[in-house]
């Protein structure tokens, strides 16, 4: 009797061309943060301060990011939780005497906590009329904010924030803002990473089928929303550290456009899509504001490019710039790639995230 064995084939180590080294989280993170720590040095103190405000708007961005591109909602309200996390650093300073480190501590509670509240009603409706009502929660908070001015001062705002004498300097500052958002992005991808994020993009590809599996789909879009609108207030904080005040604008719904648009130039389909946005946003608005006049032109110029010819973003552009230059498959999404569903087999109505 005669046995016969099957060859094995030996894997190859050899790294895959398909995802440049620099583009893998790992090595993308690190770099990030090396740029990060560094770039203070290398500017004037000017410099810094744009610095400053990018860390914010990825924070805020990708936060937002958790309805948006994980859980397929579109909501106007955003900016509300920003600005409660920025007056919960100003209001508990000047009411109750605390220290914006404290206050700091409280804003993604009490934006969390608002978040929750305001979401049961939202959540009420789906798609466009979702929209319209975090729409009508977020402009409802921003007149609150607006006209209760024996409280919050109405629309001179707080200004002129006393902050611990060790942030003091511009350096300090920026390296505490760092912290807080290095702290807060890790753990938003802890998030996104875990089962609860992988459930939140099930229901984001087809709602209904998420239901019929037996996922509480209510209760997961309400804890995407209230998670979403915590770090919204944990931005909200940083920003009244930065500018040390808040003002009603804050809460205005066009301040809700801010991390859409950072997220679009990014890409919403991946999570360092936000703070990709980020850099680029903060730094285009800062060199165009100081050279021309018309802001929104440019940034309208952007969204149309971007929206035409690279609907993924900035990230997935880069992705299938290389796989083309290496020959690698293209990335996920990719309309070349062979398990893309407008090649294959018609996609879903709900496919590709925004309801």
């Amino acid at each position: 009797m005669s046995t016969t064995t099957t060859p094995t084939r030996r894997r190859s180590r050899r790294p895959s061309l398909a995802t440049p080294d620099w583009m893998r989280p790992r090595t993308g993170w690190t770099a990030a943060a090396v740029i990060a720590v560094a770039a203070p040095w290398l500017v004037d103190e000017r410099q810094v301060f744009v610095l400053m405000m990018v860390l914010i708007l990825a924070v805020f961005a990708t936060s937002y990011n958790i309805l948006l591109g994980n859980t397929g909602m579109v909501s106007f309200a955003h900016a509300s939780y920003y600005g409660v996390g920025a007056y919960a650093v100003t209001l508990s300073a000047l009411h109750l005497g605390w220290s914006p480190l404290l206050g700091m501590a409280l804003a993604p509670v009490a934006a969390g906590a608002l978040g929750y509240l305001t979401g049961l009603v939202a959540l009420r409706a789906t798609r466009l009329y979702f929209a319209l009502l975090t729409l009508a929660i977020g402009q409802l908070m921003y007149v609150v904010m607006f006209q209760w001015r024996t409280f919050t001062r109405g629309d001179d705002g707080i200004h002129g924030l006393r902050l611990p004498d060790v942030l003091g300097p511009t350096l300090n500052r920026y390296y505490f803002l760092l912290l807080l958002a290095a702290l807060a992005i890790a753990i938003m991808g802890v998030a996104m990473r875990s089962p609860f994020g992988a459930t939140l993009r099930a229901i984001r590809e087809n709602r209904d089928r998420a239901g019929f599996l037996g996922i509480k789909v209510k209760r997961y879009e309400l804890a995407a929303f209230t998670l979403g609108s915590a770090f919204a207030g944990w931005a909200g904080g940083m920003y009244a550290i930065f500018d040390r005040g808040s003002f009603p604008l804050l809460l205005h719904w066009t301040t809700s456009a801010e991390p859409i648009f950072v997220t679009l130039i990014g890409g919403m389909n991946s999570f360092a899509g936000p703070v990709v946005g980020a850099v680029i946003f903060g730094l285009l608005r800062d060199y165009v504001t100081r050279n021309f006049v018309y802001w929104g032109v440019v940034l309208g110029l952007v969204l149309l490019t971007l929206i035409l010819f690279l609907p993924g973003g900035t990230v997935e552009g880069l992705k299938r710039l290389w796989a083309r230059f290496t020959g690698g498959p293209p990335p996920e999404g990719d309309p070349a790639a062979p398990d893309h569903p407008g090649v294959d087999e018609p996609a879903p109505a709900s496919r590709g995230g925004v309801r």
